[in-house]
């Protein structure tokens, strides 16, 4: 908590101020707006004790002027109603610098932390925090989409680019309190001044209470010096500034020389607690004289203290101002004692002020990878950067640390040579797996193989089992992802074996998550006991990104086993919400894409128009699952307006982006489909010759060949080949086990389809149908089928045929003449040609070559048998 404003033993309350907080507190937005000295946080402070308000507060501070920064300050304070969100700040804090859009991702990342916590949330001294100008679009971000359940109550020297004017029109807060609700009244000066130990005379009061235009610290201090008015004109130029170090030299200058020295001192802290009073060598009695004479040293909670801003910056220059060995030393003695009571952040970061390469090179090889995963990447950065190339060079820590940091932002170019040559130069094996690990994830992100990197260190028996296990699951997890699944399968074995109640929980959950991938691949059962036992370790745990990593194993393992929408939603929903909570945001991309197909497979627009705006607010890219579900999901949507065109466009190139011969097979099938219902018969025969191909090549039994044979079932019923379109989807139906009820749907929507082109089937049938492939949640596909061009005509010609005419055009199909009907139908020749007439006459046909082709190409008949289809 800062102090705003100089506080006397008996602090004056004023009532006035008080009320107008209560005013402004009534909109979900508060914001208190004046220059440095105007009491901002003592109003604060009384508002909330005299509204016996329970807050959530947050006081800034200089160190806090970079995003990452502010947000885990900000995570920290709310961390009593919301431990999640510290608890996975530095998890976050290692990827979020690489993404394009940080803002967006970390207010998504907090606002979903928020969602259960209702009350108050006080920020004060934003404007530290607000040199980072991205640090304010957060919180403007987070404000908007909270205030309501959060009353935020926010403080400033000004308002720093927050939204005010529009939050004001939509009445969100009411107008700033600021500096004229903040200075001293004529009545509000004398109840001052009638604190003070000795009385001051009324008009003298109001002499000094006009020429400070009622600032309330420097009034303060006046009043507490007994300065005359008149002595502060001849003093300084009546600038505020020299106002205030007049007042504060004054009081300085009034204190005993150990006083003094105390201040300079203690003057390199934000705040110090009554450790760092003992070691600087006062005792409690010492503290307690010094808050007497020196009113703006503040208690701000149980022994911890702090100065008021100004008086601290006052103190740094009087430091500075006896020279830099002594502002130097003042540093370092600071630093080493944070050092000295184990907060390395604190000590680096002053170490990184008085550039001491010597100390920030000790921390950082003690600590530096702990401070990192910590979330304190930019104190390792500031303190990095206070160093030359020399002074790094050689040095492996401090060289793993920075490739670190770098890989963190998305620099991988940079950090790849950092991280060879402190692989290197490490003589510490733990250092060398840590770091050889880092940097195998690392090649993983970037596309590269990492199985080379890890092969050896892997082989290697002797290392403690708490260094293996990183190195094993990552390299089963590469062995996986280059499709040497019995490498991956053998490495993972020896990981798990590794396990034993001495193994963190983080390690835990991680390498069952890799567990759980690599055996969707040839052990299903397993796959989900070690995904589920991934997810209550990690969820115990805050690993919120390890559980929805977990979850994409249990959506993939269900897609393929029982795919059922509403079930698959179910899981998708836990992996978009775990990973909202972990900040990552391309497995949360994962989750909405996926959802998006599911929903449109489900025919439901609402939930579509809200994952479409996620969508369109999403920067990152997953190139593989838009080619699987993002793009056939919208060509599918384009198909419920009859725009097959479009849908085919979408599409088109889809089955050579595909990783295998199921997936292509399904991606040409949908092509073939929308091709021809678009007219595109080239295109669609082309598509259907590539989904045979890769047909060829698998057994009809995985949910992607059963979809693909009812696609090209729908394909082979629009080119009028209904024998076909009969033998894709028998074949599917076959292959549907009994629990795929929506697949079994669907293959009975294509049979109706079938018998409606054959005139076997009524109209109140197929609609019957439709309705039942939408009551099992396919109302997307439902409406597809109740869009395709299903033409009757041709095939209303062939059922006007009788069974003779059938009989005698299935044989002409198989290159009988005449004469070779007759023989065989026991007719004579002449019938046979007048029943060849009649059979043309009922198809629209010119001559019998015409009846035949048209017969064939239809699937009425076949040239390679007699039977009719």
């Amino acid at each position: 908590m800062s102090n705003d404003a100089a506080v006397p033993t008996t602090r004056l309350m004023r009532a006035r101020v008080n009320e107008r907080l209560t005013q402004a507190a009534r909109f979900p937005v508060t914001l208190i707006v004046a220059p440095a000295g105007f009491g901002k946080s003592v109003a604060l402070r009384d508002f909330i004790a005299s509204a016996q308000l329970d807050v959530l507060r947050l006081d800034l501070r200089r160190e806090d002027a970079t995003l990452l920064e502010f947000v885990r300050r900000l995570s920290e304070s709310i961390a009593p109603v919301a431990p999640s969100a510290s608890a996975t700040f530095p998890a976050l804090a290692e990827r979020i610098m690489a993404t394009s859009q940080p803002v967006r991702e970390l207010s998504d990342w907090f606002v979903v932390h928020l969602k259960a916590v209702s009350g108050t949330i006080v920020i004060d001294d934003l404007h530290y925090a607000a040199a980072d100008l991205a640090s304010v679009a957060f919180l403007a971000d987070v404000v908007e989409r909270t205030s309501g359940p959060i009353s935020w109550i926010i403080a400033a020297r000004t308002d720093v680019g927050l939204p005010m004017a529009s939050w004001i029109a939509y009445g969100r807060m009411d107008f700033a309190v600021g500096e004229d609700d903040l200075r001293f009244t004529p009545d509000e000066a004398l109840a001052a001044a009638g604190d003070s130990a000795a009385p001051i005379e009324p008009q003298e009061v109001e002499a000094l209470r006009k020429f400070t235009d009622g600032w309330p610290v420097a009034l303060s201090i006046a009043l507490r010096t007994r300065t005359r008015a008149g002595d502060l004109p001849s003093a300084t130029s009546g600038t505020r500034d020299l106002v205030y170090r007049y007042l504060a030299e004054q009081v300085f200058g009034s204190l005993s020389p150990l006083q003094r020295a105390f201040l300079l001192a203690s003057s390199v802290f934000s705040s110090f607690d009554a450790a760092i009073v003992d070691k600087l060598g006062a005792t409690p009695e010492f503290l307690a004289d010094l808050r007497r004479d020196v009113t703006f040293l503040v208690q701000t909670s149980q022994g911890d203290y702090r100065y008021h801003d100004l008086f601290r910056e006052f103190l740094e220059s009087e430091l500075l101002r006896r020279g830099h060995h002594e502002w130097h030393a003042a540093i370092r003695r600071g630093a080493a004692i944070m050092e000295a009571q184990g907060d390395d952040a604190a000590a680096l970061r002053l170490y990184a002020r008085a550039r001491d390469a010597g100390a920030i090179g000790r921390i950082v090889e003690r600590a530096g990878i702990g401070l990192f995963e910590r979330g304190e990447g930019e104190t390792l950065r500031a303190a990095l950067g206070a160093l030359t190339d020399d002074e790094l060079r050689g040095q492996a820590m401090l060289l793993g640390v920075r490739a670190m940091l770098e890989a963190a932002r998305g620099h991988f170019e940079a950090a790849e040579p950092d991280f060879i040559a402190a692989i290197e130069r490490s003589n510490d094996v733990t250092l060398r797996l840590n770091l050889v690990h880092r940097y195998a994830v690392e090649l993983v992100r970037n596309g590269r193989d990492c199985v080379a990197l890890l092969e050896p260190y892997a082989r290697d028996a002797n290392l403690p089992a708490a260094l293996q296990l990183p190195i094993l699951g990552t390299l089963a997890t590469a062995y996986a992802g280059t499709g040497a699944i019995d490498n991956a399968a053998r490495t993972i074995e020896r990981a798990l074996k590794l396990l034993n109640s001495e193994t963190a929980d983080e390690t835990r959950a991680r390498l069952n998550q890799q567990a759980a991938y690599i055996y969707q691949f040839s052990d299903t059962a397993r796959a989900r006991k070690y995904a589920e036992l991934s997810i209550e370790i990690a969820v115990a745990k805050n690993l919120y990104d390890v559980a929805a990593r977990a979850c994409s194993v249990l959506f993939a393992i269900s897609y393929n086993e029982t795919p059922d929408s509403a079930g698959l939603l179910a899981i998708l929903d836990r992996l978009i919400e775990f990973a909202r909570k972990g900040g990552s945001e391309q497995t949360r991309l994962y989750g909405l894409i996926a959802s998006y197909d599911l929903h449109v497979e489900r025919g439901e627009e609402d939930a579509l128009a809200q994952i479409e705006g996620e969508l369109e607010q999403t920067h990152a890219a997953l190139p593989l699952a838009s080619t699987e579900m993002l793009m056939p999901a919208r060509a599918l949507r384009s198909t419920w307006s009859g725009d097959f065109a479009a849908a085919f466009a979408l599409l088109k190139d889809s089955p050579r982006e595909q990783r295998d011969e199921e997936r292509r097979a399904l991606a040409a099938a949908q092509v073939a489909l929308y091709a021809f219902a678009a007219g595109m018969e080239d295109d669609g025969n082309a598509a259907m010759f590539a989904a045979s191909e890769a047909l060829d090549e698998k057994a009809a039994t995985s949910v992607q060949v059963i979809r693909a044979r009812l696609f090209l079932a729908l394909a082979e019923l629009l080119r009028g080949r209904s024998g076909a379109a009969h033998r894709h989807s028998v074949a599917a139906e076959r292959a549907c086990a009994a629990h795929m009820h929506q697949l079994r749907a669907f293959a009975h929507a294509v049979h109706v389809a079938e018998r409606v082109q054959l005139g076997q089937a009524e109209s109140t049938e197929w609609q019957s149908a439709l309705e039942r492939l939408g009551a099992a949640g396919f109302g997307g596909i439902a409406r597809m089928l109740a869009a395709l061009p299903l033409g009757r005509e041709s095939s209303e010609r062939y059922t006007s045929l009788t069974a003779s005419e059938r009989q005698i055009l299935a044989l002409l199909a198989q290159g009988a003449s005449s004469k070779d009907v007759a023989a065989k139908t026991g007719r004579s020749p002449q019938t046979v040609d007048t029943h060849i007439r009649s059979i043309c006459r009922k198809l629209g046909c010119s001559g019998r070559r015409e009846a035949v082709a048209l017969a064939t190409s239809r699937g009425w008949v076949e040239t390679s048998a007699g039977t009719e289809p």
